[in-house]
């Protein structure tokens, strides 16, 4: 995947708990970019599947919900705002139970196909700072700039359980 030709795209990657949201949010508004925010997309998506009370473990009907569903992401007064079919749901795709089922939603293939090509669409529309699994390596291998974050486990999971 060629950076897009009209923007600055830096790529943050690192597991759960390694401070990849605080960096990406600090950077994005140090430079006046949009910050995307990958792993709400994830959050979205699953919301959806749980409200239509789809099997976690159905790849196929999860893979179908994924390309009928449209998941935006907007800055609104300094906060990113999460859409899912034009509901803002930001609130919403935090609560434990919906973080609890999105490792199934991430692991099947083509849900993630589909969560790339987004990510790929709303990363080339100007300049943004990407956060998120795989931004840098699978997403944006071409990015400007990339980093891969990471913190001890204890850190990790003191900053999960706050």
């Amino acid at each position: 995947m060629q950076k897009p030709s009209n923007g600055l795209v830096i790529a943050i990657d690192g597991p759960a708990g390694s401070g990849k949201s605080t960096v990406s949010k600090r950077i994005a508004k140090a430079l006046g970019i949009l910050y995307i925010d990958t792993g709400a997309m994830y959050r979205a998506l699953t919301l959806k599947a749980m409200r239509h009370h789809l099997d976690m473990n159905d790849a196929e009907r999860l893979s179908e919900l994924a390309r009928s569903t449209e998941i935006e992401l907007e800055e609104k007064s300094g906060e990113l705002k999460v859409y899912l079919d034009g509901e803002e749901v930001s609130g919403l795709i935090r609560t434990p139970e919906l973080t609890n089922n999105v490792k199934f939603i991430a692991r099947v293939p083509g849900v993630r196909h589909e969560m790339v090509r987004l990510q790929r669409m709303a990363g080339e529309l100007k300049s943004a700072v990407l956060e998120g699994r795989d931004i840098g390596t699978v997403v944006f291998p071409d990015a400007d700039f990339k980093f891969y974050l990471d913190a001890s486990v204890e850190e990790r999971a003191n900053r999960r359980f706050k």
